[in-house]
């Protein structure tokens, strides 16, 4: 069973359809049609997203969702900054970082899809989508085959 964490501050509904809740996130029972197999929430989705960016990151809230226990699988990672502009930095480093790199992620592309940026990358033998919409970061990862998918559905429902 998926651990609730309640949290404090102005509650908002981050993806729609049913899902596990808190009050301020929402993790989706499916994405690209993958099943969810496993979510972590508050301090623990936290540690994982500051332990893929190696450092510590301002984050008042997020979560880290997996989909599938079979290829194609996907992941969800999203976090929630103080503020748009906080969360606008986030994206700018995150961008400068990935040009600047040699590695793990290659390609990077800037498109303008559902109304908003969307940077993808190819890399992990995955396609990776981020995009920002108001104080919320969001990374898609996900396998070719369902990925675009994967994108759609988290866009569809960041609000």
């Amino acid at each position: 069973m998926h651990r609730l964490i309640a949290s404090t501050g102005l509650a908002l509904l981050l993806l729609a359809g049913p899902g596990i809740a808190t009050s301020a996130l929402v993790v989706p029972q499916d994405l690209a049609g993958r099943p969810l197999a496993h979510s972590q929430q508050g301090g623990d989705a936290r540690a994982e997203i500051e332990r893929l960016h190696g450092k510590s990151i301002p984050i008042a809230d997020g979560f880290v969702a997996h989909y599938g226990a079979q290829p194609p699988v996907a992941m969800l990672y999203v976090s929630r900054a103080g503020s748009e502009k906080q969360a606008r930095l986030q994206v700018e480093q995150m961008t400068s970082r990935i040009r600047a790199s040699n590695g793990p992620f290659t390609h990077l592309r800037e498109s303008t899809r559902f109304g908003m940026t969307v940077f993808s990358t190819l890399g992990q033998g995955q396609v990776h989508y981020y995009f920002r919409r108001g104080a919320m970061v969001v990374w898609v990862a996900a396998d070719p085959i369902i990925a675009q998918q994967a994108l759609a559905d988290a866009a569809k429902g960041i609000r």
